[in-house]
């Protein structure tokens, strides 16, 4: 078995202090092979939240794939926005914005969907999905491919918002080359396998997290998940969401998905 923890909207800089420590207890209590963070690392890219994000991230003393997420990119600085937008994430994050991770059979990919041209929305970038499809063709199919991206390839029904340019038929290319699952973030809003039951199987199974750290007004249902990738191509997802009561995160009943057919269904 070889287990992931999907982490996403962290928002340093407008993120709950007090869920800080507790996150990481958390997340070190999983024993997981490694963490993946699905972008907005950032309230608003600022250097001082970068070395907040990472110095948390790198204090987990786990193998990690990040990607940029749109507060990932300057705001209020149209100079920035407009000819460097990523450079802060560079300097003070990763350089790395299209990384990828090998983790036993499991091949991530992460990509960057962030655009710098509007404030919420994003793009998938036909160079970006031209490497991740010729890089998942290149191996047998005994393995997992993940993609891990801010924005999502498909929104829940009360999401419907177009929100990723190109979407569509990035996903139709990448499910033809061999994607199974996709992780990201940005809605706030938890989605675990995406139109998936037990009579209605999916190709690519979608994971949307919700924000695990984030601050602003409103934000419920703190929390990051735990995937558990079995040899039988079974996949048990967990929620640990925060427990207000205690300050701590604890776990939710997971929900099972098994690979039949080329498809994922919903397994007792």
């Amino acid at each position: 078995m070889t287990r992931l923890i999907h982490l996403t909207d962290l928002h340093f800089g407008l993120h709950r202090t007090d869920l800080v420590t507790p996150l990481r207890d958390a997340v070190l209590s999983c024993k997981a092979d490694a963490v993946v963070v699905s972008g907005d690392l950032t309230q608003r890219a600022r250097p001082a939240q970068f070395r907040a994000a990472m110095t948390f991230l790198t204090g987990l003393n786990l193998p990690f794939l990040a990607v940029p997420g749109n507060h990932d990119v300057p705001l209020f600085n149209p100079v920035l926005r407009l000819f460097d937008p990523f450079g802060r994430y560079r300097r003070g994050a990763l350089r790395d914005m299209t990384p990828g991770l090998r983790i036993g059979r499991l091949r991530l990919f992460g990509i960057n969907t962030a655009d710098p041209l509007v404030v919420r929305g994003g793009i998938a970038r036909p160079d970006q999905i031209d490497r991740v499809c010729t890089a998942m063709r290149q191996e047998s199919e005994d393995v997992t491919n993940i993609l891990v991206a801010h924005h999502p390839f498909e929104e829940p029904p009360d999401f419907v918002r177009g929100e990723t340019k190109g979407a569509p038929a990035a996903l139709q290319r990448m499910t033809q080359a061999g994607l199974q699952v996709i992780l990201s973030g940005h809605l706030h809003h938890w989605t675990t396998g995406l139109g998936i039951a037990a009579d209605a199987a999916r190709p690519v199974f979608q994971l949307h997290g919700g924000t695990a750290l984030c601050a602003r007004l409103g934000e419920q249902d703190h929390g990051f998940a735990v995937l558990d990738f079995a040899a039988d191509a079974r996949l048990t997802v967990t929620a640990w969401m925060v427990d207000e009561g205690a300050g701590r995160f604890v776990p939710r009943p997971g929900s099972v998905f098994a690979r039949r057919g080329g498809g994922w269904v919903r397994a007792a």
